[in-house]
């Protein structure tokens, strides 16, 4: 009896307890680092696209507001010029004054309705009839000089001091039909620029009878 009593006591080796799967401890994963806000200043901005230029003309001129009309008919005021030189030169110069109704009915057209393409036409207008009594001056006036020039150079001859007069009644006749051909053609090329300013939306204004006009209406 003593010696099964004694097996009994033995104590049996006590299993090995596992670990517990649920407590075995769980690497922490590493926090990212919280990325700072930027102050909405620093916010870059989303470039904007660029329009691309559409291929319709738009209504409206970069220049003042002008309409396209508006300057198309204050560059034709300008260039009616080339009209009245052409009615000049068929009709020996006495159909000029018909080529300047053509600025002078633009003008009248368009009071009320275009501040530009008036003050285009009205300067185009005077302008023209300021150059054919000029040139009509120039003409008539010339030759009446010249002539009384060439006679007293004639008659001077006689006693010798004609020679002398000669060649100078010669250079000054040579200038004045130089004058006579030179001026019409610096009145075209001079409106023809005009009509190209006018045209890209530039008011023009002609030297000396922008002025006058501008003296005659601040006293009217």
């Amino acid at each position: 009896m003593s010696k099964r009593k004694t097996k009994t006591l033995e104590a049996e080796p006590l299993a090995e307890e596992k670990p517990d799967k649920a407590l075995e401890v769980v690497p922490l994963e590493e926090e990212k680092p919280v990325e700072e806000e930027k102050p909405p200043e620093a916010l870059e901005a989303s470039p904007v696209k660029e329009e691309k230029p559409s291929a319709v003309v738009p209504k409206q001129a970069p220049y003042l507001g002008l309409t396209r009309d508006e300057m198309t008919w204050a560059a034709l005021a300008h260039a009616s010029i080339l009209v009245t030189l052409a009615i000049g030169l068929v009709t020996g110069g006495l159909g000029a004054i018909v080529g300047v109704a053509l600025p002078a009915i633009i003008w009248y057209a368009h009071r009320g309705k275009s501040a530009y393409v008036v003050d285009q036409a009205r300067q185009a207008t005077v302008f023209q009839l300021a150059g054919i009594a000029g040139l009509l001056v120039l003409v008539v006036g010339g030759a009446i000089l010249l002539t009384v020039a060439w006679v007293a150079s004639a008659l001077l001859v006689l006693v010798l001091v004609g020679l002398v007069l000669l060649p100078v009644v010669l250079i000054v006749t040579l200038l004045w039909v130089v004058a006579i051909v030179a001026l019409p053609i610096a009145q075209v090329v001079y409106s023809c620029y005009a009509a190209v300013e006018a045209y890209n939306g530039r008011p023009f204004r002609y030297r000396w009878v922008a002025d006058l006009m501008d003296k005659y209406m601040a006293r009217a």
